[in-house]
């Protein structure tokens, strides 16, 4: 006799892959399959009155430190006079726990905990908004936060990411008081990571034999 499907099959499945993991010998999870780690992503964030869409590129070496470049397309019908109509970002991002963690021989064999906890980030560079009803193009300032949280429990896979950011225009880091010229972000959205070998710390290797 079959049973019918339970509604919440998928739920369990999905809560099983994530709770339990991938487990890992090493506790790279993947991250040694090659030197770079390239990431396309996309979500949403906002920034006081103004919602935006977002997608950024990053490339980390050792899935450690690496360049972020992001651009945010306000959606209509969102924000006022003076909120944010798009933005372009550009910056470096610092992973430190995965080469603390790592060579401390450290990880749980969980890959769901361990990947979230070593992609706690640090992040800072520039930005330049172009705002609704100001034709000013100049550069402000970003720092920030984020955490994403592995579906796959790999370092090859599908993540999601929360971040928030503290931003200043221009004008408040050229002296101005104007309370409006800092802003909180906070973002959500998907990131595809992908390890790839560039073969850089082995020809390092080579180079020493």
């Amino acid at each position: 006799m079959r049973h019918a499907p339970s509604a919440f099959s998928p739920l369990l499945a999905v809560s099983a892959l994530l709770v339990s993991g991938a487990a890992s010998a090493d506790g790279a999870y993947g991250r040694l399959d090659g030197d770079l780690t390239a990431v396309v992503g996309a979500g949403a964030s906002v920034v006081r009155d103004s919602a935006l869409a977002s997608g950024d590129l990053r490339l980390r070496y050792l899935d450690a430190a690496g360049a972020a470049v992001s651009y945010e397309e306000g959606l209509s019908g969102t924000g006022g006079i003076g909120s944010v109509r798009r933005a372009f970002l550009a910056g470096v991002e610092l992973r430190p726990l995965f080469p603390i963690r790592f060579l401390k021989a450290k990880q749980t064999g969980h890959g769901f905990f361990d990947l979230t906890l070593d992609s706690l980030s640090l992040d800072m560079g520039a930005w330049l908004p172009q705002r609704v009803g100001s034709a000013s193009r100049r550069f402000g300032m970003y720092a920030g936060v984020a955490v994403e949280l592995p579906l796959f429990a790999r370092a090859s896979g599908l993540f999601l990411r929360l971040s928030s950011q503290v931003r200043w225009a221009p004008e408040r880091l050229e002296g101005s008081d104007d309370p409006q010229g800092r802003a909180v972000m906070f973002g959500a959205g998907l990131a595809w990571h992908q390890v790839f070998g560039a073969g850089l710390v082995q020809k390092g290797d080579e180079s020493l034999q």
